[in-house]
């Protein structure tokens, strides 16, 4: 009984999430199936938890009023926030998975700076954080599935701590902590360039050189969470200007500006990005071989890839496989915005009957996607 109790609640949540607007009884048992007196049922248990509120009854033609009612999305608040070398950048988004506030910050990263950042967003937008329900942190570095930060380049002062629990106690709302590179990968896979497809390889070639492997619509962890991190084979250099994990290019000082002067016709860029990809190709195609995706996501610094990268890395990868079947190669749809937008998803995703009350109500991804973050 409670299980179908259950059921029910979700499809009428749904279906008013969805309809974005208050709906009568008898439309939500037309869109649900459901039978209007079970409808009524269910929605007095969901205005009592808070997710659905009555509003002023349609007085519009004879008879008694209808009674309507809409999803409350503003009853509670879901936080991302991707915390790297350079700062901090911050997302609330209300159940709806809309964006109701955002920030970002140059700053020492510190985990005092995520709780820094959340309060920031949601003084900014004028959000009361006591209707915080849950919160996803991207890091970069390997991490535990208990939020426990066991290795980072980036971040060598973080290593070592419980971030779920530090962050969790200094917000006091349940915390979840993934890699940086993978929550951007899960982003893309279910509302980026990688939408449509269950097995994505997300590339991303920017300060440094990171591989994530999304397998049917789940993240690829490994057993030592380790899945990816090709970095850390002894002596594994990715390319001849790569430094402890980081891109040193020689035509102009960052990934980003040597693809942008590539893309403007500077020869100097242009051959150092052929350089670059003929070097990455054999590593690309052992993952490729192993994993065999469906689609290779490229994110490469820039707004939008003419095919400055992705027509070299395209050709060069070629040249290192014997069989004609290999996946497209794309550019990110999120690009900077993957990384914040996978964490408030994830946290989504880890929390979901904390966040709702209801057990197995879907994520809202495709709500996340359109938030507009500057």
């Amino acid at each position: 009984m409670d299980t179908v109790r259950g059921a029910n609640q979700v499809a009428c949540l749904r279906f008013l999430a969805d309809a974005d607007e208050a709906q009568t009884v008898g439309v939500i048992s037309a869109g649900t199936g459901l039978s209007r007196p079970t409808v009524h049922a269910v929605l007095d248990d969901l205005v009592e938890a808070g997710l659905v509120e009555p509003t002023e009854p349609s007085t519009a033609g004879p008879g008694r009023p209808a009674r309507a009612f809409r999803f409350a999305r503003e009853a509670g608040l879901v936080a991302g926030v991707d915390l790297g070398p350079r700062g901090v950048r911050a997302i609330i988004c209300d159940l709806s998975g809309r964006r109701v506030a955002y920030t970002e910050l140059k700053q020492e990263p510190t985990t005092e700076l995520i709780r820094h950042a959340v309060h920031l967003a949601a003084d900014e937008s004028g959000l009361d954080l006591e209707r915080l329900r849950a919160v996803g942190v991207a890091l970069p570095g390997v991490i535990e599935t208990n939020g426990y930060l066991r290795a980072s380049l980036a971040l060598p002062g973080l290593v070592g701590l419980q971030t779920a629990d530090v962050v969790g106690q200094d917000l006091g709302k349940p915390v979840a902590v993934d890699n940086d590179i993978k929550l951007a990968a899960l982003a893309e896979q279910r509302v980026g360039a990688g939408r449509g497809y269950s097995d994505v390889v997300y590339l991303q070639i920017g300060q440094r050189l990171s591989v994530s492997i999304v397998l049917n619509g789940v993240i690829r962890q490994g057993r030592h969470r380790l899945a990816g991190e090709l970095g850390a084979q002894r002596g594994m250099r990715w390319t001849r200007n790569a430094r402890r994990g980081q891109l040193i290019w020689a035509s102009h000082p960052t990934g980003e500006e040597v693809l942008t002067a590539a893309a403007q016709g500077d020869a100097a860029a242009q051959q150092e990005i052929e350089d670059f990809c003929a070097q990455i190709a054999g590593r690309i195609a052992t993952v490729l071989l192993t994993v065999d995706p469906e689609v290779v996501v490229v994110r490469g610094g820039l707004a939008q890839d003419s095919g400055v990268l992705l027509r070299p890395l395209v050709a060069a990868v070629e040249n290192e496989l014997v069989f004609p079947e290999r996946p497209p190669f794309v550019a990110s749809a999120l690009g900077r915005e993957a990384v914040v937008l996978g964490a408030v998803g994830n946290a989504f995703d880890r929390f979901g009957s904390d966040i709702y009350g209801v057990k197995d109500f879907p994520s809202p991804w495709h709500r996340i996607s359109t938030a507009s973050i500057p």
